[in-house]
């Protein structure tokens, strides 16, 4: 009987430790953001020493024009930058399903943007995108895409979509090989039915790849939209948040908030709302994925 006993919660035993650890990175320092979220904790004010305020910081945010300027420039970039790769990694997918052989070689290829580090990537492309002496920006004045004075990370007006491309190239390779793998996986017979009662590509895309995709799409549209939503540090290497606030992301805006500003209380609270809509991106990820039609889930 203690042996059975004893084999039952072993496992349980040795989950432990790392039950714990995950409290003590995880949960512990969570619970501190949102408890600070409720003070005046501020290392730039003496008279702010983490006093309870209740939702004054949360009040405040409300009616804070910065902040909501960096919230809806997070959600222009990240839906911006997802749509585009998940059009693009879709179509190269279809393209390495159907046509090339040598599909090994080629994803071996686009798989490298993807292993590099974020703040790698941001430093070569601050490089390439230099005024004086970027290369990119040398080819891209050539081909007359630039003016002789214009640098892509210095114009208001053309910082965001290099951001958004930058990211488009790093990320959608990841794209491919989430597409591919589905595409790989699916079964056969459909396609099969379809061509024999004369059905054209452009409908067994549109009524049998798609649907059968689905949960696929939903997945990448989930783990692409909360990275980029939580994109900072690629962006901070590249503009730091500028030309003025141009790509002042949520998160950097957080950053500033927090470390140059030094106002940890309202801080936890910006960094609290990137948890929020984290978390209401998996809910609706989670209903894509599991949507039910006439009581039968898809």
């Amino acid at each position: 009987m203690g042996s059975a006993v004893l084999d039952r919660y072993v496992g349980a035993w040795f989950l432990t430790p790392a039950l714990v650890l995950l409290l003590f990175i995880l949960v512990g320092p969570f619970g501190f953001m949102v408890w600070t979220g409720f003070t005046d904790l501020s290392y730039a004010l003496p008279n702010r020493d983490g006093n309870f305020v209740g939702f004054d910081n949360f009040r405040r945010l409300m009616g804070d024009p910065l902040f909501w300027d960096s919230f809806l420039l997070t959600l222009k970039f990240m839906v911006v930058a997802v749509s585009i790769e998940l059009v693009l990694g879709f179509a190269i997918a279809m393209l390495l399903f159907h046509q090339l052989q040598r599909r090994r070689l080629v994803l071996t290829l686009l798989m490298v943007p993807m292993m590099l580090a974020p703040v790698a990537i941001g430093l070569i492309w601050k490089l390439l995108l230099q005024g004086d002496f970027g290369m990119m920006t040398y080819y891209l004045r050539k081909v007359g895409i630039l003016g002789d004075q214009e640098v892509l990370l210095s114009d208001p007006d053309l910082v965001l979509p290099a951001v958004v491309a930058i990211d488009v190239w790093q990320w959608t390779p990841f794209v491919v090989l989430v597409m591919l793998a589905g595409l790989m996986s699916l079964p056969r017979e459909p396609f099969e039915a379809a061509v024999m009662d004369g059905a054209r590509p452009a409908q067994i895309l549109r009524d049998i790849t798609l649907p059968l995709l689905r949960p696929i799409i939903a997945l990448v549209v989930l783990l692409r939209g909360i990275d980029a939503f939580k994109e900072f540090d690629k962006v901070f290497i590249l503009t730091g948040g500028g030309p003025g606030i141009a790509t002042e992301l949520l998160s950097i805006y957080a950053w500033r908030v927090n470390f140059r500003e030094w106002n940890l209380g309202y801080g936890a609270v910006c960094a609290f709302m990137v948890y929020l809509v984290v978390l209401i991106l998996c809910a609706v990820a989670y209903k894509a994925i599991y949507w039910t039609e006439g009581g039968r889930r898809a």
